[in-house]
């Protein structure tokens, strides 16, 4: 197979491997498969289940956006989020069509994500390159998500419902604008009780639940 690229008035023939373009069309599927099945999680997890009261109104309005990092280090994945960080200040400086809130999906095979702890550890360097170093630290949050995801620093003890509401079938970085969740707390009643509400919550459900669900 060839393409075509034109390089001002010559145009040149570039051969195309198969197995290139089928590597590309894989991993465009890849990319996909994790988008979609974040999507899923927020529609049937994250508002189904009433995780978050927010999270309805944010994707009716088109205001959630959702993609596959392509990362491969972490600097790269840093780059990333700063520029959806910038995307989010954006919004707040006025600029038209900028999202509020960002789901950005990372590729679960890279090591500095492929556990729970490598993964927090990660988001060290992700809140200083992408938050605080360009002065968004008073603008924007950095929460985590991730299929192993637990609550306890040590990880011990029995399996526990309640880590679900941190979990989501890709490890995931959610950035979320500090002016929109000051005014879920002024806007709702209690919402310093959500997470409290929401562990008792999958703990009534029970593990096989959240395991089936998620």
């Amino acid at each position: 197979k060839f393409e075509v690229r034109n390089h001002g008035t010559q145009v040149k023939m570039h051969h195309v491997t198969p197995w290139k373009s089928l590597a590309c069309r894989r991993l465009r599927r890849c990319f996909s498969a994790r988008v979609e099945a974040t999507k899923r999680w927020v529609d049937s997890i994250v508002i189904g289940e009433k995780l978050c009261p927010f999270a309805a109104a944010v994707k009716e309005d088109q205001k959630l956006r959702v993609l596959a990092s392509e990362a491969k280090d972490v600097t790269a994945l840093a780059k990333e989020v700063a520029m959806e960080a910038e995307l989010l200040v954006g919004g707040l400086n006025g600029q038209p069509g900028a999202p509020e809130t960002t789901l950005l999906v990372l590729d679960p095979a890279q090591s500095f994500c492929a556990t729970w702890q490598s993964f927090v550890q990660t988001s060290w360097t992700l809140q200083q390159e992408a938050i605080h170093a360009p002065g968004f630290s008073e603008l924007l949050q950095i929460v985590l998500f991730h299929p192993a995801a637990v609550h306890s620093v040590y990880a011990e003890g029995p399996p526990d419902p309640a880590d679900f509401t941190i979990r989501a079938p890709f490890p995931t970085v959610h950035l979320l604008r500090e002016a929109d969740v000051m005014k879920a707390v002024t806007s709702y009643p209690d919402t310093a009780q959500i997470p409290a509400r929401n562990k008792a919550k999958l703990r009534s459900r029970g593990l096989a639940f959240c395991e089936e669900r998620w």
